[in-house]
C-alpha cells in the first residue's frame, strides 16, 4: 500500500499544473493592490427609509451643482470599482467650467446606472417642479435648499442669473444693475425675487413679465402651493450644511459613499465662505425666506428620526475619521488625474470612465476608443494630448467640507 501511495504522490508531481499547484501554495502570497477606501465608503445598518427609486432633482440655482455627485454615485456607482467623481470640469471648447455635464459624459448613463433609480426626466439644468406631475410620474424629487440672501448675492456674482427673463429683460437688468459692485439692485429687480417657490411650483427661477398679470408680487402667490411641494420631496438638503447633508442622504437611503460628494466642486478662490448680507442693504426675499425656514424644520425633523434609528450621535459619526484618511498616497493611487489616466479601469481598484467625445472634438465621433493598458483615449487609433490634456484638480478651487 504505502508503495501505491508513494507512485501516486511521484506522477502528480510529474503533471506541470500539480507542480504549479504546489508552487502557489508554497510561494510567499502577493500582496495585493491597496484599494482607494475613501472612494468606498458606508454607514452600518440599515438604511431608515429603504432604497431610494425613480429620483428626480430639482436643482436651484446655486445651491450646488456638487450635489450631482452624490446623485450619480448613488445611481451609478454602487457596483465594481469605485469611481473618480473628481472629474476635470472641461466639457468642451464651449463649456469649459462644465462638471455636470463632464461627469455625466464620462460616466454615461446607459452604461453605468442602475434602472429604475433615476427618473427618466432627470436633468440638471434647474428644471422646476409640479406636485400633480411629480405624483403621476411617481418621483422621489431630491433637493439643496440654501438661505436666500447668500442665493441672491451668489446669483448675482455669476453673472447675474436669471434663467427664465426674456432676452430683452436680461439686457434691462444688466444696464439697470451690471454697473453695481453689490447685490442690492438685483435682489431688487422685477422678477428675481421668489426663485425657490416658482421652482417648486412649475416655474423657472426667474419670472418674465410676460409670465404675470399686474405687479411682480415676489411669488407670494405661490407659497403655500410651493409648501405643500416642499413637504412632498423625498429628501430636503441644506447647501449651509452640506456634510450633514451627503450624511443624512446616505443614512436615509444607504448606498456606498464616495469621498467626492463633500467636495465643493465650483467654489473659486475668488471666494470661500459666507458673503456679507449688508450689501443686499436690508432686501430679504420674504416668501424664499419662509420656504427655506420650512427646509430647515423638514431637515431637522429627519436628522431626529435617523438619530432616533441609529443611535448615533451625529449624522456623520464614524465617517470624518475615514475621510480624513485621504493622503497624498491614497490620492497618488485613487486619482485618474493624478495618474494621467484618460478612460477605463485602472488594476481593478478605480473606473476612469468612458472617452468624453465632446471634450476630445468633431473627429472623436464614432472614432473614440479606450486603450484599457495605457488608460488613453484614442481618436482614429491615436492619442491626441493636445485635445486632452488634464488641467487637474486644483485644491484652490475646491474644499473638503468634512
Amino acid at each position: 500500500m504505502k508503495r501505491c501511495i508513494a507512485l501516486v504522490f511521484s506522477l502528480l508531481q510529474a503533471v506541470p499544473w500539480c507542480h504549479g499547484f504546489k508552487d502557489r501554495s508554497l510561494a510567499p502570497t502577493e500582496s495585493p493592490q491597496p484599494t482607494c477606501t475613501s472612494l468606498q465608503l458606508s454607514f452600518p445598518g440599515s438604511p431608515s427609509k429603504g432604497k431610494l427609486t425613480n429620483i428626480f432633482w430639482l436643482h436651484i440655482p446655486k445651491t450646488g451643482t456638487s450635489f450631482l455627485s452624490t446623485i450619480w454615485n448613488y445611481a451609478c456607482g454602487q457596483t465594481g470599482p469605485p469611481l473618480d467623481l473628481r472629474v476635470d470640469p472641461f466639457h468642451s471648447l464651449i463649456c469649459e467650467e462644465c462638471f455636470d455635464f463632464a461627469l455625466m459624459e464620462r460616466y454615461s448613463r446607459r452604461k453605468y446606472c442602475k434602472l429604475g433609480v433615476l427618473s427618466r426626466y432627470i436633468k440638471t439644468q434647474h428644471l422646476p417642479i409640479k406636485l400633480e406631475q411629480v405624483q403621476a410620474r411617481r418621483e422621489s424629487v431630491v433637493g439643496m435648499f440654501r438661505k436666500p440672501s447668500q442665493r441672491l448675492i451668489s446669483a448675482f456674482r455669476n453673472g447675474m442669473h436669471a434663467n427664465g427673463l426674456s432676452d430683452e429683460e436680461f439686457q434691462q437688468l444688466q444696464a439697470v444693475c451690471g454697473h453695481s459692485a453689490i447685490a442690492s439692485c438685483y435682489a431688487r429687480f422685477p422678477g428675481i425675487a421668489g426663485c425657490t417657490a416658482r421652482m417648486l411650483t412649475g416655474g423657472k427661477c426667474a419670472e418674465s413679465f410676460h409670465m404675470r398679470e399686474g405687479r411682480f408680487d415676489g411669488a407670494r402667490a405661490r407659497l403655500q402651493e410651493a409648501l405643500k411641494a416642499l413637504d412632498s420631496m423625498a429628501f430636503v438638503g441644506l447647501t449651509e450644511r452640506w456634510e450633514e447633508s451627503v450624511c443624512l442622504f446616505h443614512r436615509m437611503f444607504g448606498g456606498r459613499i464616495n469621498s467626492a460628494e463633500f467636495l465643493n466642486v465650483h467654489e473659486g478662490s475668488s471666494h470661500h465662505g459666507a458673503y456679507a448680507e449688508e450689501e443686499l442693504e436690508g432686501f430679504r426675499d420674504e416668501v424664499d425666506d419662509i420656504i427655506y425656514e420650512a427646509a430647515k424644520r423638514r431637515f431637522e425633523a429627519d436628522l431626529a428620526d435617523v438619530a432616533q434609528a441609529t443611535g448615533s450621535a451625529a449624522v456623520c459619526e464614524g465617517l470624518q475619521q475615514n475621510l480624513g484618511n485621504w493622503s497624498q498616497a491614497e490620492e497618488a493611487r485613487c486619482s485618474c488625474s493624478k495618474m494621467s489616466r484618460q478612460c477605463g479601469v485602472y488594476e481593478g481598484r478605480l473606473d476612469c470612465g468612458v472617452c468624453p467625445v465632446s471634450r476630445l472634438g468633431a473627429d472623436a465621433v464614432g472614432s473614440a476608443s479606450c486603450d484599457e493598458h495605457l488608460g488613453l483615449c484614442l481618436v482614429q487609433g491615436k492619442p491626441n494630448e493636445q485635445l486632452f490634456r488634464w488641467k487637474g484638480w486644483r485644491a484652490s478651487d475646491s474644499e473638503a467640507i468634512i
